[in-house]
């Protein structure tokens, strides 16, 4: 996308019918989360949506404890649990080095009782659904491309025109786009680099229950690692990773392909990998480049002054690797603390008579989320990348140490400081 920052010319005027408050731009997770979010809290918002329904790609995520938490804050959680299998635990298996171990989903409480750790693999389209339907309705617009963003100064406003030729004013701009973020793009923000790494998912229906125990499993080898989780009695997600070849062109767009090189890969793996591969639909089954941006803690995450009311949730702000588990769940925590900062500052506002001085409070409220969310994105986005490193060791001496003494270690550690992190729920920080 080019010339995505294209300044207004000064005698342009906004001709435009509505000027919204608050435009979300993309409806995956983030963005549906972030209206939802707001809606919770009695702000209204647009989400603009590429795709002319909601969007079906991806297979399923992995909700840890901190992703419930968040879904229970934007009061879903309960309407998806009951279809979903608590998982007991992480199993892990090396072809390298003969290591078999598993780890218990469980914790202590302070009262020195044993409890489950929260974990469900849920499906994408559910989330996507589930959190749609709690939007009120003409929140999502559909086949709603943004092409071009604009902000005219001073009067604070940014227009976007969308692929169909329309446009749309607002005072308040979201981008919830992912890893190739329009609105990313147009505030400067350095676009994300390919990790070096692909990402091979799919998905399986039995029509008849599975015998497969309620374990996150995964096998390790030479240079990549596969997984399986079950999500229902009668669904299991998989996935492979490994580092990107020059073959991989020639496969990436063709699902068949992608299965025979990936039945390849794993010819030396145990029987229920090869089975789910075999089984999986075609139309479930994805290949994707996997794209970070690394984010320092002295450093800003975005560039506040110079875009005021603009700001960034989910992939289009953070991309990571996938070797934590956190994409989604991350996206959530993000869209819990910019709902309740936007919520409670939206309160002081006065949106009829929009200026400089409204735009300086957005402003401020961005900068205050995203300092709530530096460190925790700065830990979640170089961890992935390390343990993915580690977890397709590339010599025997990091196979070594991550087969007998970085995965027991390395589990109890995700438990306690990834995965069990609270977000708070909307209104506990700012009421």
């Amino acid at each position: 996308m080019e010339n995505l920052r294209e300044p207004l010319n000064g005698n342009e005027e906004y001709l435009y019918e509505n000027v919204h408050d608050i435009v979300i731009v993309g409806g995956g997770v983030g963005g549906l989360a972030t209206a939802l979010a707001l809606h919770r809290l009695g702000v209204k918002s647009l989400v603009l949506e590429n795709s002319s329904s909601l969007r079906t790609s991806g297979a399923a995520f992995v909700m840890w404890a901190n992703a419930w938490k968040a879904l229970d804050a934007l009061g879903v959680a309960d309407s998806l649990r009951p279809n979903y299998r608590q998982l007991d635990g992480i199993r892990g298996s090396s072809n390298c080095t003969g290591m078999k171990k598993a780890v218990q989903l469980i914790k202590k409480t302070k009262g020195g009782l044993t409890t489950m750790m929260e974990s469900r693999c849920i499906e994408r389209i559910r989330l996507i659904e589930t959190l749609a339907k709690e939007l009120p309705k003409g929140t999502i617009r559909f086949s709603s491309k943004v092409v071009l963003i604009n902000k005219k100064n001073p009067s604070s406003l940014t227009s976007l025109k969308l692929e169909d030729g329309q446009s749309i004013t607002t005072k308040i701009l979201i981008g919830c786009d992912g890893v190739y973020s329009v609105v990313g793009s147009f505030m400067g923000i350095p676009p994300a680099k390919s990790s070096g790494r692909i990402a091979i998912r799919g998905m399986v229906t039995y029509a008849e229950s599975h015998q497969l125990e309620k374990f996150h499993s995964q096998v390790w080898d030479r240079g990549l690692r596969a997984g399986f989780i079950p999500c229902t009695d009668k669904q299991v997600y998989w996935f492979l990773t490994r580092r990107s070849q020059l073959q991989d062109a020639n496969i990436s767009g063709d699902a068949e392909k992608i299965r025979h090189a990936t039945l390849d890969m794993i010819r030396d793996f145990p029987k229920p990998f090869v089975e789910l591969v075999k089984a999986s639909p075609a139309e479930s089954i994805s290949y994707a480049d996997m794209k970070v941006r690394l984010v320092w803690p002295w450093m800003k995450l975005l560039p506040g002054k110079a875009n005021g009311s603009v700001t960034l949730v989910g992939d289009a702000l953070h991309p990571m690797t996938p070797d934590l588990g956190q994409g989604a769940c991350s996206t959530l925590e993000d869209a819990i603390v910019l709902g309740r900062c936007l919520g409670e500052t939206m309160k002081s506002i006065n949106t009829v008579q929009w200026g400089e001085e409204e735009e300086k409070k957005i402003e401020q409220c961005f900068n205050k989320y995203l300092q709530e969310r530096r460190w925790r994105v700065f830990t979640l986005v170089n961890a992935a990348l390390i343990i993915g490193i580690v977890n397709e060791g590339s010599s025997k001496l990091i196979r070594f140490a991550r087969d007998k003494i970085l995965f027991p270690l390395f589990s109890v550690s995700y438990l306690r400081h990834f995965a069990e992190f609270d977000c708070g729920n909307l209104k506990a920080k700012y009421s």
